[in-house]
């Protein structure tokens, strides 16, 4: 085998997890947004709003549903 033909399923690897390593970075940042306050069921992030809406609130939903 050529030596770009043997490393071809390698980089394609790293790529992959470059990019699940990102995802997670964007999902753990949208949690950090989207958590609850200090002894309160009440997301910080939505209840930017005016609105107190209570945690987890939809974004939170959606993300653990998804996950399983």
């Amino acid at each position: 085998m050529i030596h770009d033909e043997t490393c071809a399923p390698i980089a394609v690897v790293k790529d992959l997890n470059k990019l699940i390593r990102k995802q997670m970075e964007t999902l753990n940042a949208i949690m950090d947004l989207h958590k609850s306050r200090k002894d309160e069921s009440v997301c910080i992030h939505c209840s930017k709003t005016g609105f107190w809406i209570s945690y987890p609130c939809p974004t939170i939903q959606a993300i653990e549903k998804e996950l399983g």
